[in-house]
């Protein structure tokens, strides 16, 4: 009988130790299980453009918000659904605007090479107009 009630003890420890074991444990998972604050469906677009991609979106923006934030928030769960593999880049995604019919002006500049740096077309045209 003294056996008996030794194996009880013994049991009842363990039993009390497995269950703190078992709190902690739900414990720790309930604060990693905390939910992580959602970015923004523009947040999420933006990380996959590439090309001057953000100046596009920008653009769209001032010109269309209501219609650029629905073609944002697809594009977002299209992103978020493949695990954010695609990258897309500027004028993909001014091409995409304009294939459902918003039309908008981007600031453009064409620039070539004169003597090893880059200058604007509208400088290097006054520049040989000034020499000859």
């Amino acid at each position: 009988m003294d056996e008996d009630s030794e194996l009880e003890m013994i049991n009842a420890r363990k039993l009390a130790e497995l269950k703190r074991r078992a709190e902690r444990a739900s414990a720790a998972s309930a604060l990693s299980s905390t939910p992580k604050p959602q970015r923004s469906d523009k947040e999420v677009l933006l990380e996959a453009l590439y090309d001057r991609g953000d100046e596009v979106l920008e653009a769209a923006y001032q010109a269309y918000p209501r219609q650029t934030e629905m073609i944002v928030g697809q594009l977002a769960a299209l992103l978020k659904r493949n695990g954010m593999r695609e990258r897309i880049s500027g004028g993909e995604l001014y091409q995409l605007f304009r294939n459902v019919g918003l039309r908008f002006s981007l600031r453009t500049t064409i620039k070539v090479q004169d003597k090893g740096r880059f200058v604007d077309l509208k400088d290097k045209l006054k520049m040989s107009a000034q020499e000859g």
